[in-house]
């Protein structure tokens, strides 16, 4: 088969595209033929080695995690499918599992799912990570009707999703984006709009029931100040000392620091699904590449701020 792979740890360097050995379903797994897959933060960090102690030392690999496609084959155990069925999930490359960014993938049957309703490879493919992360967020925010919410990076991959999970919710949702980004953060479901610069947070008098900071890198100094009392933020970031942070500022302030962590248990698959299919959530799909562009689509992905998925086409 075609694969997308890297040779060790880091970036097109040690990366290129070409055959690689096919995959057959183990047990409990299915072969999927690759339609589709999306590029998150999660993905470039991994391939540079951020989670090296988790992900192993094997090399060469194929990384990328969300996928969609069509299930070729499956192995012993398998229940839940059969050849035919159009599935998309998310395979945990982070602790060390084969990547998606190739023509076929053999994933455990756990971290597949069938494609519902007449969602396309693309679209499904956008889904998991993404959304997920969003939903959790949110969920970890106690965002509900009527609530004031800042999603910060509101027009990136989880932000873009969170904006509307959150006016699903009926929140009132203030997102934070460039001014070229404005009109898509209110065509998504935002009501007020901001920059994200220190001198922008500075001269905000608002205050927010929940703070969800989809591109993680919000200054303390900002948060404490733009939440409310008993307010709720929480991060996309690994933060190393965001438990001892959270203690400090909710003894001394009434406020909570959190993570925006993801997490796919069935219900939260079912909600993501039920939302798209009520078309109150949809991806933003502005870029898309073939397999042999994949390390553009990594470099679109880290270094140039693009709005909503980035989708490669195997």
């Amino acid at each position: 088969m075609k694969a997308y792979f890297s040779t060790a740890y880091g970036g097109p360097e040690v990366s290129l595209y070409g055959d690689y050995p096919d995959p057959s379903a183990g047990n409990n797994q299915i072969l999927v033929e690759v339609k589709a897959v999306s590029i998150n933060p999660v993905d470039y960090k991994v391939k540079r080695g951020v989670a090296k102690l988790m992900s192993g030392s094997k090399f060469p690999r194929i990384f990328g995690s969300d996928f969609a496609g069509v299930v070729k084959s499956v192995g012993s155990g398998v229940t839940q499918f059969r050849l035919g069925d159009r599935v998309y999930g998310a395979t945990p490359v982070i602790w060390g599992k084969p990547g998606a960014l190739a023509q076929l993938l053999a994933v455990e049957q756990k971290f597949a799912r069938a494609i519902p309703g007449q969602i396309t490879f693309e679209e499904a493919a956008s889904l998991p990570i993404a959304a997920l992360t969003a939903l959790n967020g949110l969920r970890r925010c106690k965002v509900t009707a009527g609530k004031e919410v800042l999603i910060n990076g509101g027009t990136g991959g989880v932000g873009h999703f969170a904006i509307q999970i959150a006016r699903a919710k009926g929140a009132v949702v203030t997102a934070t984006c460039r001014q070229g980004n404005v009109e898509l953060a209110k065509k998504l479901g935002a009501e007020y709009t901001m920059g994200y610069s220190r001198e922008e947070f500075a001269k905000t008098e608002k205050k927010f029931d929940a703070i969800l900071d989809a591109y993680g890198k919000m200054d303390f100094e900002d948060v404490c100040r733009l939440l409310k009392r008993s307010g709720i933020y929480a991060t996309t970031q690994i933060k190393p000392f965001l438990i001892f942070s959270s203690l400090f500022v909710q003894l001394m302030y009434g406020k909570k620091l959190t993570s925006s962590n993801l997490r796919s248990k069935p219900e939260d698959m079912e909600e993501m699904e039920r939302l798209f299919l009520d078309k109150k959530l949809y991806p933003v799909i502005e870029h898309t590449f073939t397999l042999d562009k994949a390390g553009e689509a990594f470099e679109l992905a880290e270094n140039g701020k693009p709005r909503g998925k980035i989708i490669v086409r195997i």
